[in-house]
């Protein structure tokens, strides 16, 4: 397995930020998405089942200010940031008072916006031919690795397919699905990881397994898939809209997916060298592969026979790697976390509900009391390739740390692995005797941040959870780890050595679980001769003091490492421990 914490930046013809030349794509490679806001578009958001009762006022509001930005329009096509530019700058009068398109774009939930940028989203076609006539091919967004700026991206996307090709053996290309399913919209990506996947030397192919296509496996019809609903069970199950208008091509290659049923799905899975789950909604990948009961789909099953014979390489990222997690360990489930931020998880506690929706304290539409960064989980586990502990990712850039260690706690869950972004974990097992259930390895940009809770102490309950003897590694690139009889052992990389920094300071920080902070702090700690660093996280006067500190047992190990043109300084640690306690 080849698990990645995400934010992996890659040179795409839509965005050409992380482009090492501005000239990269032809204009035969799609740039933007287009939105065209005419008149039958913005009647679609005037859906009133949609908005509710509740929300009226918010859509009326929105229909009059985007009538106002038609006005000045015309028929033109823009960008999403145009679109967004235009709307929150607009300003009209509604029954006698003006309306502000900043208050009212600021107003609105995730799910709200997204349901107005896919009504007006259109599709981008090809230019038109040298007789000036209109295209009906769909415009596709192209990716280049050899251009793309950022050197761990690039090693990352070379390494499932080199691992890939290990699998296919050296008379062919291997063969690579790609699945979206963790996309609220599965079709928005597709061009750009078949090509840029295919760039790096794989025969590529869209697995077009989704929420929406498992809802239509389920629901039958005529004893039959109910494929026919397959844009309903999208809005309903994804919160996606009119994608057969703007991916006519892709919504037909899912319908027909579809109707081939799960027969074919899991033929096509048979054949595949690797398979690579994208991120965004670790829950939207556990409903297009686990069924409502919770039990594996024939899909599902199918990976994890390939999985534990050796004949495929699972890969994900983001919500594609935390989706994993599962089984169990020592006895014990693995849950899969679906949402949460570190402070509220120190501060509420974890709960075995359903994630709240993104923006629900908006619309006060959050669900079993929940606030919509409230620490969630599934307790039952993710696809549960992944059986040693709860996987988290984008850890350190979006200060995870604390609802990790909270997670594992609530949970009573031994080990916690947390993935940082352009880093990946490399996973490898066997079944056999006297070796080691499994054998892992840091590949990438920083490093995962792993959680061991056997020593943990802990008393109080929910903002008055007191947590003591956390104990922390951070393992960096060329690191390596094993597991055997519920024993982990960690060896750093060769080339890195003890710091030979002498200096001793204070280290503390304010707002610890705020961007990287916390890794920043431990990583002072790991390079200097303190044994110990104080942070805290604090809203409104309540919050936690968290302290960091060395013992006889800890260890931290340094080393710079030169890829390309880049030079990058790491510090491992091993036996840093955590202590957690509420404010007084």
């Amino acid at each position: 397995m080849l698990l990645v914490g995400g934010g992996l930046q890659a040179c795409r013809s839509t965005n050409t930020r992380y482009c090492s030349a501005a000239d990269t794509f032809s204009a035969a490679a799609k740039s933007a998405d287009l939105f065209a806001l005419s008149p039958e578009n913005i009647a679609n958001i005037a859906d009133t089942e949609f908005w509710g009762a509740e929300r009226v006022i918010e859509q009326q509001r929105t229909l009059a200010l985007l009538e106002f930005v038609r006005s000045r329009l015309d028929s033109e096509l823009i960008s999403a940031q145009e679109l967004a530019r235009l709307w929150r700058s607009a300003e009209t009068e509604m029954d006698g008072i003006w309306v502000s398109g900043r208050v009212n774009y600021n107003e609105l939930t995730e799910r709200e916006l997204n349901f107005v940028f896919d009504q007006l989203q259109a599709t981008v076609l090809t230019a038109p031919d040298k007789n000036n006539r209109r295209s009906s091919t769909r415009m596709k967004e192209f990716a280049s690795l050899t251009k793309t700026k950022d050197e761990f991206t690039s090693e990352i996307y070379r390494k499932i397919v080199e691992l890939a090709q290990q699998v296919a053996g050296s008379q062919r290309k291997p063969r690579l699905l790609v699945v979206t399913a963790s996309s609220r919209d599965p079709f928005a990506d597709v061009d750009f990881y078949t090509n840029l996947l295919a760039k790096a030397g794989a025969e590529v192919s869209w697995l077009p397994l989704n929420a929406a296509y498992q809802r239509a496996q389920q629901l039958k019809d005529s004893n039959k898939p109910s494929c026919d609903a397959l844009t309903e069970y999208l809005a309903t199950e994804h919160g996606t809209y009119q994608r057969g208008r703007v991916y006519p091509d892709l919504m037909l290659q899912l319908q027909r997916f579809c109707q081939s049923g799960t027969a074919a799905a899991v033929e096509q899975i048979r054949k595949a060298d690797a398979i690579f789950f994208d991120g965004d909604d670790q829950s939207l990948t556990l409903k297009a592969f686990r069924l409502e009961d919770g039990s594996a789909s024939e899909e599902l099953k199918q990976i994890e026979r390939m999985l534990s014979a050796g004949q495929i390489i699972v890969a994900g990222t983001g919500a594609g790697a935390a989706a994993m997690a599962g089984g169990s360990f020592q006895g014990k489930r693995i849950p899969m976390i679906s949402s949460g931020d570190s402070y509220s998880a120190m501060q509420f506690g974890a709960f075995d509900l359903p994630a709240p929706q993104p923006g629900c304290d908006k619309d006060q539409s959050c669900s079993n009391g929940l606030a919509e960064n409230h620490l969630t989980f599934t307790s039952t586990g993710g696809l549960g390739l992944f059986s040693w502990g709860v996987l988290d990712t984008h850890l350190s850039e979006r200060g995870r740390q604390g609802r990790l260690i909270r997670l594992l706690n609530d949970t009573q869950t031994r080990f916690g692995f947390g993935i940082d972004e352009a880093t990946a974990l490399l996973v490898g097992f066997a079944n056999t005797e006297n070796t080691p259930q499994v054998k892992m390895a840091v590949l990438g940009a920083a490093g995962v941040y792993i959680v061991d809770t056997q020593a943990l102490q802990n008393t109080g309950e929910g903002k008055a959870t007191v947590i003591k003897q956390v104990n922390t590694h951070y393992l960096t690139r060329g690191d390596a780890l094993e597991i055997k009889d519920g024993v982990m052992r960690t060896r750093f990389a060769a080339w890195k050595f003890a710091p030979n920094n002498m200096q001793a300071p204070m280290l503390t920080s304010g707002e610890l679980f705020e961007r990287d902070n916390y890794k920043q702090l431990a990583h002072l700690l790991c390079l200097t001769q303190s044994r110990q660093a104080d942070g805290k996280a604090i809203k409104v006067g309540q919050g936690q003091q968290i302290s960091l500190y060395k013992d006889h047992s800890s260890y931290a190990r340094q080393g710079v490492y030169q890829l390309q043109d880049k030079e990058v300084q790491y510090c491992s640690y091993r036996n840093f421990r955590v202590d957690v306690q509420p404010v007084q």
